[in-house]
């Protein structure tokens, strides 16, 4: 059955470099912190944002082998409901100078009901398809002796994985992000006794 996400990761990210690790730092603390308070600003719960990595190293010269500046970045993820809030996240983000958007990860976190209605109908399906079957052979179908089940749950990728953030934050500026659907299944394998 094809289904629509119900929720998004987006991930946005800082990277500055500074002559010193501690000029590197505060620079991205700034624009991050801000972008932290946007999202909270924007309505977004404390709950649902996460620092998914702070990495800081140096950059050599070539040549000597000596340190010449220092890396800082700064990725926070965002996990949002309401899809219609991605694009205005993304610019949010970009017009407080946050510089990368390392990926939007889209999922479902209510598939239950759907993944139950479907095992229900898989098996409707399989004894229908039994029956016939005995019915052919000159039998009968008898009790179940044996049900499994396995499914696969639906798992959502948008192409900004790695993107770099360039644009500004009117409205007409906006990226277009597409949510699109994924199939999710579930297989009932069932065997019956004959009789």
């Amino acid at each position: 059955q094809e289904v629509a996400p119900d929720t998004a990761y987006v991930t946005i990210g800082m990277e500055t470099t500074g002559e010193d690790a501690q000029q590197a730092r505060t620079q991205n603390n700034e624009v991050m912190s801000q972008v932290t308070a946007a999202m909270k600003s924007m309505g977004i719960a404390p709950e649902n944002l996460k620092t998914m990595g702070f990495y800081m190293s140096p950059n050599y010269d070539s040549k000597s082998r000596k340190i010449v500046s220092y890396t800082v970045t700064n990725n926070l993820q965002i996990k949002v409901s309401d899809l219609d809030m991605i694009p205005r996240i993304i610019a949010k983000a970009a017009n407080l100078n946050a510089n990368s958007i390392q990926g939007i990860r889209f999922t479902n976190e209510k598939t239950e009901q759907i993944k139950d209605n479907l095992v229900k109908q898989a098996i409707i399906n399989g004894r229908r398809q039994a029956e016939a079957a005995a019915q052919a052979a000159g039998m009968s179908l008898g009790k179940v002796k044996e049900i499994s089940i396995s499914g696969r749950s639906p798992s959502y990728e948008n192409g900004y994985a790695g993107a770099t953030l360039r644009m500004s934050a009117k409205a007409a500026d906006y990226a277009p992000v597409e949510a699109g659907t994924n199939t999710l299944s579930e297989t009932v394998t069932m065997t019956f006794y004959l009789q």
